[in-house]
Parts: C-alpha cells; structure tokens; sequence
C-alpha cells in the first residue's frame, strides 16, 4: 500500500512563507506602469530617448552583402583565369 501524501501545509516553515516577497496588487502594477509611461513620454519630449524613428532599419541587404561581393570576387578570379589559361 501507498502512503498517503503529505500535507504541504503543514511542512512549510512560516517563516519561509512570511519572508517571502510580496506580489504587488493590480491597482499597484497599473500605477506603476502609469508612472512608467508618463516617464517616457517626459524623456521622449526632452529628447533624451529615442521614439523610434531615424533609427537604422534592419535589413537582409546587410547579411547578404558580404557574399554578393564574395561571388563578385570569386566570378571575375574564374574570368581571368580562364582569359589567361588560352
């Protein structure tokens, strides 16, 4: 036969359970995140962060590159090498 499991309860340490952080309530959240925007929205009108234009976009154009002129290379060398071997 199987033992019964045990209570949880009453294997936890209050202690553990009282120095435990607390989670803030929702109205909490929703006022710290409030705070939070207004904040941005103060430092984005002083100009002190960036509101997300003018920033370089990323672009596949740049990973690409590098091998565009690397085939670029490689075909021109195959040319020669070919001119010259008549």
């Amino acid at each position: 036969m199987s033992e019964p499991s045990p209570d949880f309860d009453k294997l936890l340490d209050p202690s553990l359970l009282a120095d435990a952080p607390k989670e803030a309530s929702a109205q909490e959240r929703i006022a710290r995140a409030s705070r939070i925007a207004q904040g941005n929205e103060r430092l984005k009108r002083q100009g002190e962060i960036s509101d997300g234009f003018g920033k370089p976009k990323y672009g596949r154009v740049r990973k690409s590159a590098p091998w565009i002129a690397i085939g670029i290379v490689t075909g021109i060398i195959i040319i020669v090498i070919a001119v010259l071997a008549r």
